[in-house]
């Protein structure tokens, strides 16, 4: 039999829930967008709207399509 690594709970769940570690000190600022990144937001806000189905679950449809179907935007 060949022998690994056994992966205890703790060593699964650091690996594959929580995955890598942050090396950044947790109080520090994230790096400011920078202009592109700014017009791609710009644009995917007025290009889609957050919607939400019968069964709770949000997710993103295009203006025309929500205001067509009546689905209401959520906040």
């Amino acid at each position: 039999m060949a022998r690994g690594r056994r992966l205890d709970m703790t060593d699964w769940l650091a690996r594959y829930l929580l995955g890598p570690a942050s090396v950044a000190h947790p109080r520090r600022a994230g790096r400011r967008a920078n202009e592109a990144e700014r017009e791609r937001e710009t644009a995917l806000r007025s290009e889609f709207v957050r919607v939400r189905d019968a069964s709770g679950r949000v997710y993103l449809v295009d203006r025309a399509t929500a205001e067509a179907t009546g689905a209401t935007p959520v906040d």
